[in-house]
């Protein structure tokens, strides 16, 4: 299935200038039904329009180019090492690559690939919890804690977190919500400044408020809304380059069509942004 069912007739790989890539996992099936979000992401791209009239873009020209999902193995040892096997020669040709997940720690394999490409990359990490340690097994590390023995990591969007995760993250890489809702994007300034010319956007849709995004597993009040997640994503774009994101953590719902357009629509624009407007 092509994200927006674009071309009509698939545009070969060698022409794209990006790749989306749906992974499929689940994580460790704490929150069942997550690893059908890309699948549901799909789906619902179906019905957006091929043209964006915000930014007078046609996304046909754009250059999208959808691979068929990425089997992640069952031992989640493996996952990070399967995923950066399969996603860093995407990287290594120049494409930008847009997965869809799935669990967030689908976002450790794509920055290893990534870093193979840039080793000077850094991560912006928009969500409501850093997932800097796991909340099952707090003696065992998270995503981000991993991502961030490898290569700097801001936080962006925080509203919640375990007392040890606070004293882990460097004022000048952490930004709570409700900075941006006092004091507008200049609140993120320094956080992205600190930042890599390179960067890799790993978005986890907890980041928006519920009241636009509840499919997701453990919504937090006071997240961002829609258009400032999307200025948030474009005031990055102008002043970083953005080589790869990821866009995870829906949670499918029966009745939860405008969440999962939502979700599509937010892969539709940070295209745009990193596509037209990238530097």
């Amino acid at each position: 299935m092509n994200f927006l069912n674009l071309p009509a007739k698939k545009l070969p790989y060698n022409q794209a200038k990006a790749i989306i890539l749906p992974i499929p996992y689940g994580g460790t099936g704490r929150t069942p039904g997550m690893d059908k979000g890309p699948e549901a992401v799909l789906q619902a791209s179906q019905m957006l329009s091929a043209y964006d009239v915000e930014t007078n873009t046609d996304l046909n020209e754009l250059g999208l180019h959808t691979l068929e999902p990425l089997l992640c193995p069952a031992n989640q040892q493996e996952v990070p090492d399967e995923i950066a096997n399969q996603s860093s020669p995407h990287f290594k040709k120049g494409k930008l690559v847009a997965a869809i997940g799935g669990s967030h720690l689908i976002t450790e394999g794509l920055v290893r690939a990534a870093l193979a490409q840039d080793n000077n990359l850094s991560v912006l990490h928009l969500a409501a919890h850093p997932h800097l340690i796991d909340p099952i097994t707090p003696d065992e590390p998270d995503v981000m804690t991993r991502v961030g023995e490898k290569c700097m990591v801001s936080h962006v969007g925080i509203r919640s977190m375990a007392k040890a995760e606070k004293s882990r993250i460097h004022i000048d890489n952490l930004v709570f919500a409700r900075d941006i809702y006092n004091n507008g994007l200049n609140a993120a300034a320094d956080a992205i400044d600190v930042l890599s010319e390179t960067v890799y956007l790993a978005v986890h849709l907890d980041v928006l408020d519920p009241a636009c995004m509840p499919a997701v597993a453990k919504p937090e009040p006071g997240g961002l809304d829609w258009y400032t997640l999307n200025n948030l994503i474009r005031m990055v774009v102008r002043e970083k380059t953005v080589i790869g994101f990821d866009v995870t953590g829906l949670v499918p719902q029966k009745n939860g069509l405008h969440a999962h357009l939502l979700a599509a629509k937010l892969v539709y624009k940070t295209l745009i942004c990193c596509l037209r407007d990238r530097r």
